[in-house]
């Protein structure tokens, strides 16, 4: 009687380019959507934006006052990165002074608002800083600046869509760059996919040491280099984003994702 034959095994269907970018594009849109509806944006909000860009393509128009919400968030940061470098804020030993919310003086916010240079009213930043955890405020008026950086709650929507949508400009120019003057733009990551988070803790704090230490001393080369008035079509902006983050396995397993 003859043996029958084992099938072969099957060799796996090479993945093409275009499977990978579907896949990575599934995956991108997934995370959004996910961070979208932990911050409240309803599933019908984000469905009704996508009809209208896909038919319309105008979503542009209506982002007035997100623009102007970057801009005053721009200025913030200029405002609070003033009161840690500039001599005039700065205590003996290199640390920024407690200011007064009160209208005058040299140890008030109008006044590093006026040395910053930039257009905001000094009662508008002080209302700012009422929001911001980045700033104390104390029982007799004073502030005191906590962190180098300016943050406003409940505002992780505009805040990632500034760096999501400047980081794909990135991989973009990055990708369609192939000239040896073309703009020397970096983007990359290192990571490990198995750690013990339990163990990390210190590795998490000397990151958070160096990369702050980092970004403090290219924050005045890049403000260094602000033009105040230009009629150049060169113009444009110039910047960093830097984050380290830490993913439990068990999301991946949640989501019915393999860690």
């Amino acid at each position: 009687m003859a043996r029958p034959k084992s099938a072969k095994p099957s060799k796996p269907k090479p993945t093409s380019g275009l499977d990978l970018n579907q896949q990575g594009a599934s995956a991108l849109l997934a995370a959004t959507f996910e961070f979208l509806l932990k911050n409240n944006i309803s599933k019908r909000s984000i469905l009704e934006f996508t009809r209208k860009y896909s038919t319309q393509n105008q979503f542009g128009r209506n982002l007035r006052i997100y623009k102007e919400l970057e801009l005053a968030q721009e200025n913030m940061g200029r405002i609070i990165g003033t009161w840690f470098s500039h001599p005039k804020f700065l205590d003996a030993s290199g640390r920024p002074r407690p200011l007064t919310a009160a209208k005058g003086g040299a140890n008030s916010i109008a006044h590093l608002v006026r040395v910053s240079g930039v257009k905001i009213q000094a009662t508008v930043a002080v209302e700012f800083m009422r929001q911001s955890p980045c700033i104390e405020f104390a029982s007799d008026g004073q502030l005191t600046a906590l962190k180098r950086v300016f943050v406003l709650p409940k505002l992780s929507v505009p805040r990632a869509a500034f760096v999501v949508e400047r980081y794909l400009e990135t991989l973009l120019q990055i990708a369609s760059d192939r000239k040896k003057d073309a703009p020397l733009l970096m983007e990359r990551s290192c990571h490990v996919s198995k750690v013990d988070l339990a163990k990390a803790i210190p590795l998490l704090r000397n990151l958070e040491r160096r990369g702050t230490a980092f970004l403090d001393a290219i924050d005045g080369d890049l403000e260094g280099r602000r033009l105040r008035r230009s009629k150049r079509k060169s113009v444009g902006e110039l910047g960093i984003q830097v984050f380290v983050w830490k993913k439990p396995a068990n999301n991946a397993q949640k989501s019915g994702k393999q860690p």
